[in-house]
């Protein structure tokens, strides 16, 4: 790759970067660049909140993702280890009422051909970017196979973005430090169409169903617990999965170990440079909603880039589409990290049916906090 001149060039092409530079293409000429060769696996929340399987309704491939065997998600189910949960279906909404599990491994590779197949999309894998230079008439990205010069450049490369660090744009991480590690299970039982958070002691177990006999098992914790895994990450990993789980069933891969979160940016948009997904900002895994937010963000980009202000356009969109799914993950964790809350939530949840609904709603960005009442409050925070 020589210089390569583009109106729009991305860089990571995961999911919120294949979706970022397809939305793109339909106006521009896009560049997108990997440091990775794909197929590729990456440990990581494999489910798709509603909004985000809109996402692919809305380009025309929601079809295809779902005939390829990623199975349906109903809602969420929560409760304590050893104690019934409460499940809550996603609420009814024009984006619709039902998520997606999807693979990474499949994900990847199906959006990877999409982008190949893409008149409009020049993509190369295995180039590794090094910086982005602002001392020109455009930005341009330094890669291992030249200088890409772009009116626009989306930098979705994930949690620890090097190029936000480098612009000095990172915040964080910020404690209470927390940690997933995650493996993915053979289940020849019927499918189970719910994501399952299940708490203990400074650790929650989020399962849920990624192929027709496949569910992924991340175990969250925090900084004290995974010092538990100290030497023995993989054999760890499996003991505590038996205790959460003991139907799992068979392990696939060995377990692998990611964080910690809560990642802010300064700012997600300036002089023609734009954060998009968990390189924009990530608060924790435990609600699910990452990779539908970030899909979100690829939209409000695209949409961005043609307005008279692309920046301030950018920076306003992003916000309407995280303030609300912040807030809520923030709550979840606080509930989630004490049995002792934990178990008030769920007491709560059970005798004021309308609170998790309305919390769930909160976390796909339905609406905002204004939503829940003081008498939902109570019922979350004291289980009366």
């Amino acid at each position: 790759m020589a210089s390569l001149d583009a109106e729009v060039a991305v860089v990571g092409a995961g999911p919120v970067g294949a979706v970022t530079a397809l939305f793109a293409a339909s106006g521009s000429r896009v560049v997108i660049v990997d440091q990775a060769h794909f197929p590729r696996d990456k440990p990581c929340g494999e489910g798709l909140l509603p909004p985000g399987r809109a996402i692919l309704a809305r380009l025309g491939i929601e079809g295809a993702v779902r005939d390829a065997g990623a199975p349906t998600l109903r809602g969420i189910a929560f409760g304590l280890l050893g104690r019934p949960q409460v499940s809550v279906h996603f609420p009814p909404h024009p984006d619709g009422a039902e998520g997606l599990g999807v693979r990474r491994l499949r994900f990847d590779a199906f959006l990877v051909e999409r982008l190949q197949q893409n008149p409009n999309v020049a993509f190369h894998p295995g180039v590794m970017v090094s910086k982005i230079r602002l001392d020109g008439d455009a930005p341009a990205l330094v890669t291992s196979d030249g200088e890409i010069r772009a009116r626009f450049i989306a930098v979705a490369d994930g949690l620890r973005s090097g190029l936000r660090h480098q612009l000095g744009w990172t915040i964080g991480p910020r404690g209470p430090h927390r940690y997933a590690v995650v493996g993915h299970w053979r289940d020849d039982r019927r499918l189970d169409p719910w994501v399952r958070i299940t708490a203990d002691q400074g650790m929650e177990a989020y399962d849920g169903p990624v192929g027709p006999h496949e569910r992924l098992i991340a175990l969250l914790c925090t900084h004290d617990r995974m010092k538990d895994f100290a030497g023995r990450l993989n054999q760890r990993y499996r003991e505590l999965v038996a205790g959460f789980r003991p139907e799992a069933g068979v392990p696939l891969d060995t377990a692998v170990a990611v964080g910690p979160f809560n990642y802010r940016a300064s700012t997600v948009a300036r002089g023609g440079i734009f954060l998009v997904g968990d390189a924009s900002g990530f608060v924790d895994p435990i609600s699910g909603e990452g990779l539908a937010t970030g899909m979100q963000q690829g939209l409000a980009f695209s949409q961005a880039i043609r307005q008279p202000d692309p920046e301030s356009s950018y920076r306003r969109r992003h916000r309407r589409l995280t303030a609300g799914p912040r807030r809520a993950t923030t709550l979840l964790v606080h509930l989630a990290t004490s049995p002792r809350r934990a178990d008030r939530a769920v007491r709560g949840m059970q005798r004021a049916p309308g609170v998790m609904p309305k919390l769930l709603g909160m976390t796909l960005g339905y609406w905002g906090a204004g939503r829940l009442t003081p008498r939902d409050w109570m019922a979350l925070l004291t289980g009366r």
